[in-house]
């Protein structure tokens, strides 16, 4: 496990992303399990984690992907 400090207002949307999703019968989801979600979101879309199911589990990080050839 990992500490680390986050900064009121990004707390407070982690909060926001906890309640939209607080749905029986999953209950509350936990701030540790937030964090996982919103960073593995965030690191798949960016191209630092493979997506799920991808069976070549090519990694391109999105500032590769967006540079114009020359």
């Amino acid at each position: 496990m990992t500490s680390v400090r986050l900064d009121e207002d990004l707390l407070n949307g982690i909060e926001n992303f906890i309640a939209d999703r607080n749905d029986p019968p999953l209950g509350k989801m936990s701030l540790e399990d937030a964090v996982n979600v919103i960073l593995g979101d965030w690191l798949m879309g960016q191209g630092y984690v493979p997506l799920p199911d991808d069976p070549d589990e090519t990694i391109t990080p999105a500032l590769e992907a967006a540079r114009i050839p020359k």
